[in-house]
């Protein structure tokens, strides 16, 4: 009898949200990711990351109070966010809403065929795979391509591009391969080359804008494991573009890897900035060096080295001797490295619209403007 007395569940509110053009509306719950409800419901939803990096699910609110799961200024300017653009993949809904949302893909995008030209081996889990296009594409550094094997039964993986590409008909990946992935599983193995694969390119806004910036100020680059790749290839364009220039970017890179084993690529990025005479302040971060080893760098996690690092960089050269709002940042990597780069970075005094990143999770299939 006492079960008369227990008090009932309380039910999740329930909101309507109206999807422009399709004039479509759903029941979405209270508190929910509105990327995630809309795929729920069969919605064609235009999406990569899910991480608030590649900006594919962009959404102007015209109605509603939606809350934003990250700070916008990360990824809009502030006409774009005085009109009311979101990510939907960082949206909770609080409100009912009506949003307009493209489902067209983003314009230069383009689908060809290819094929697995090469696969190297950068570390024991990073390799840099080449691929063969059957007709050619351009792209920036950063950016990021879909790519499916034909033989595979699987959605598309994203993975960034390594180096910018002009009417190229060769494009490079680093990927980070993990045994329980069907795609990075089949792509780095050279038993597959020559096979053919699909790629959709170019996607996403990650990189270095130029555009009205004074290239004299100096660069942060963060990367973590494969991220390196999409990092190296953005300050190998500011190395071959600025040589020689004496008020070319000065460059700080720190790089958070496992352990030793997992460094690379970075003496040939240091030969590359000596030979166009542009200041590199090369960092390395192990968090998984074991204990007693030979290694006399820095251990622990990125975040909680920028400070000392940029620190240090200043007393070696005197360009990088600059108050934190001349800095701009870009960051590649892991989710948990690139999120605690960020919080340090504004605790120093920098700004969302003096950083540009990709972030992605590991071991996950699908994830930013890169798999990585």
């Amino acid at each position: 009898m006492f079960g008369l007395f227990q008090r009932k569940p309380k039910e999740t509110a329930k909101f309507e949200v109206r999807f422009l053009p399709a004039n479509t509306t759903l029941q979405i719950e209270q508190g929910s990711n509105l990327l995630e409800a809309a795929l729920r419901h069969g919605m064609p939803a235009p999406y990569n990351c899910r991480v608030g990096a590649c900006k594919t699910c962009q959404i102007k609110v015209i109605e509603g109070r939606p809350k934003s799961l990250m700070e916008r200024e990360y990824v809009f300017s502030r006409q774009e966010i005085e009109a009311g653009t979101y990510l939907a993949c960082q949206t909770a809904v609080h409100s009912d809403m009506v949003i307009a949302w493209d489902n067209s893909e983003p314009d230069g995008a383009a689908k060809v065929g290819a094929r697995l030209l090469e696969v190297r081996p950068m570390t024991a889990r990073i390799h840099r795979v080449r691929l063969q296009l059957d007709a050619p594409l351009s792209w920036r550094a950063g950016q990021f391509a879909r790519l499916q094997p034909f033989e595979l039964d699987i959605t598309a993986r994203s993975y960034s591009m390594i180096a910018a590409g002009h009417h190229a008909d060769i494009v490079e990946f680093d990927i980070t391969h993990y045994p329980d992935g069907a795609l990075s599983s089949w792509i780095v193995d050279p038993a597959n080359a020559g096979k053919p694969l699909s790629i959709e390119a170019p996607f996403g806004d990650f990189g270095l804008d130029e555009t009205g910036s004074d290239t004299s100020l100096p660069l942060l680059c963060i990367a973590g494991g494969s991220g390196l790749g999409a990092i190296g290839g953005m300050i190998g364009t500011c190395l071959d573009k600025f040589s020689g220039s004496p008020t070319a970017r000065p460059v700080v890179l720190v790089y958070g890897a496992r352990d030793q084993k997992e460094i690379y690529a970075l003496d040939e990025l240091q030969r590359r900035a000596e030979a166009a005479q542009i200041p590199l302040s090369v960092n390395v971060v192990l968090d998984r060096e074991p204990a007693g080893s030979s290694w006399a760098g820095r251990r622990g996690y990125v975040a909680e080295h920028l400070t000392d690092i940029l620190a240090e960089a200043a007393r070696h050269n005197d360009r990088f001797r600059l108050p934190a709002s001349a800095w701009h940042v870009l960051l590649c990597g892991p989710t948990p490295l690139v999120d605690s780069a960020i919080a340090t970075l504004r605790q120093a005094g920098m700004h969302p619209d003096q950083m540009s990143f990709d972030k992605y999770e590991q071991g996950v299939a699908a994830t930013t403007a890169a798999v990585i």
